[in-house]
């Protein structure tokens, strides 16, 4: 489930579309406009990643790789946020916000023309807060339903 919102910046709006939910305050959104350019993305992935290199040694947590998604096992544009082991590695999907763990023979090198800047941007609602004391669990269990 996608929640369409529309995002002022001082003289300017933009239509997005939210992608994913970190808590609260905080999610993640692509502009309405950017619709063919993750169907191109989209396309180039799926031919592109299947025959790369898995990473090896340690990963350039600056550069743009291949991640395959756990959930429909399609290939998605991720940086690597941090290493788990010599087996995993908690990446980040850059065109939609989420993340996981997954495996380094899951993450592979992309090619240079998919080294462009994200679809995705983080955006927080301005002039609210979460509590020090507040039980996050409850964000949690609403940002599983979208």
């Amino acid at each position: 489930m996608f929640l369409t919102i529309c995002v002022l910046f001082l003289s300017q709006v933009e239509d997005v579309v939210g992608c994913h939910i970190e808590d609260a305050i905080t999610f993640w959104a692509q502009g309405i406009s950017r619709c063919n350019d993750l169907l191109k993305l989209s396309c180039a992935l799926a031919e592109a990643c299947p025959r790369a290199n898995a990473i090896f040694g340690k990963p350039d947590f600056s550069k743009i790789y291949g991640g395959c998604f756990s959930e429909d096992r399609c290939w998605y544009r991720c940086m690597v946020q941090q290493v788990i082991n010599n087996e995993k590695c908690q990446v980040l999907y850059i065109d939609y916000g989420n993340s996981e763990v997954l495996n380094r023979s899951e993450i592979v090198e992309i090619p240079a023309n998919l080294q462009c800047p994200s679809v995705a941007k983080k955006y927080r609602l301005w002039g609210l807060r979460i509590p020090a004391d507040q039980n996050l669990n409850m964000f949690d269990q609403v940002s599983d339903r979208f």
